[in-house]
């Protein structure tokens, strides 16, 4: 390759980094900025230098456009990656994700940051660590997570040790170091961390395994057993939102107030059944597996939300809330 060659692909290589690093559609740079940063890179280019290598970036499939800045005219890239609003949205999710640790939240805010323009970059970071949030120290659970999904693809068996907090907060194995073999249908993610929902012999069940509390995950040769139907949105809808324990799904009918609809529709979706009580009350029915977390969510409304059938729920809802009196009239 000849000098003139050379420097010309350096120039295009040199303007393509630049307008990304640079530019958008609220931040054109002009023709004059672009010979001052050639200048700087020790480029000598005129402005017909500029319009062929802009050309040059075009037929290479870079989507540029021009407009006009008073008098000047300035050029952006306009099939970035990713709009800022949506750096934003990915960079707090990284963030706010109890899953991830610290550390590698931080590795992954600037890889997320450096996909938007310079000057924009410090403020995503500053943003995204101006909350005072929880994190995991545990590390591992990146790579787990890599190990369920090419099992979860291969359909093969997974082995693992699960964890538990002793009294003191030490860290142990669960069941006396006991190993679990499970075959995993996939990986959710659900209130900031990740779940992998898989088909368990022992309990012949499918149940939604924590990842970040799996230790020592290894992937095995012997195939999935994935007797159970399992329809990933259904399975989200349902039983993720209020993890069941087993328990199976069914249809439950709750008295809410009025004004507490906008949060059955949070946690549930718009997809349920509702009708009017009375005047202040609404009637709602949704599926759900009626655990002690589904039990929890409905007393966190201090009684504006109440359970009113099938008579079994109800019963055992009311036989929770008088163990729990119990207990505590026993400090």
């Amino acid at each position: 390759m000849n000098e003139t060659k050379k420097d010309n692909k350096s120039r295009v290589i040199f303007l393509e980094h630049y307008l990304t690093d640079h530019s958008d559609k609220g931040n054109p740079v002009t023709t004059e900025e672009l010979l001052d940063a050639y200048e700087k890179q020790g480029l000598k280019v005129h402005r017909n230098t500029i319009r062929d290598d802009l050309e040059t970036l075009k037929e290479a499939g870079i989507e540029i456009e021009d407009v006009r800045i008073g008098n000047a005219k300035g050029y952006y890239v306009s099939n970035r990656k990713f709009e800022l609003t949506e750096l934003m949205v990915l960079i707090d999710s990284v963030s706010s994700s109890q899953f991830v640790s610290a550390g590698r939240s931080r590795t992954l805010i600037r890889k997320l940051a450096s996909m938007a323009i310079e000057k924009d970059r410090k403020d995503l970071i500053a943003t995204a660590y101006a909350a005072n949030r929880i994190k995991t120290d545990n590390d591992i659970a990146i790579t787990t997570l890599g190990t369920i999904a090419k099992a979860v693809k291969q359909k093969k068996k997974i082995a693992f040790n699960y964890i538990k907090y002793l009294p003191t907060g030490e860290v142990v194995l669960r069941n006396d170091a006991k190993v679990y073999h499970v075959s995993p249908y996939a990986l959710i993610w659900s209130d900031g961390r990740y779940y992998a929902p898989s088909y368990d012999e022992e309990k012949n069940d499918i149940v939604p395994y924590r990842v970040d509390r799996m230790r020592n995950v290894k992937s095995s040769q012997e195939t999935a057993d994935l007797r159970l139907p399992f329809e990933m949105d259904q399975y989200c809808r349902t039983t993720m939102r209020m993890y069941g324990g087993g328990k199976a799904e069914e249809e439950v009918t709750l008295i809410a107030g009025n004004n507490m609809l906008m949060y059955i529709i949070d946690r549930f979706g718009e997809d349920i059944k509702t009708e009017i009580a009375d005047d202040e009350h609404i009637q709602v029915v949704l599926k759900v597996s009626p655990s002690y977390t589904f039990f929890s969510w409905v007393f966190g409304f201090n009684g504006d939300i109440s359970i009113t059938g099938p008579a079994h729920v109800k019963a055992e809802y009311e036989e929770m809330l008088r163990k729990a009196i119990g207990k505590q009239g026993n400090y």
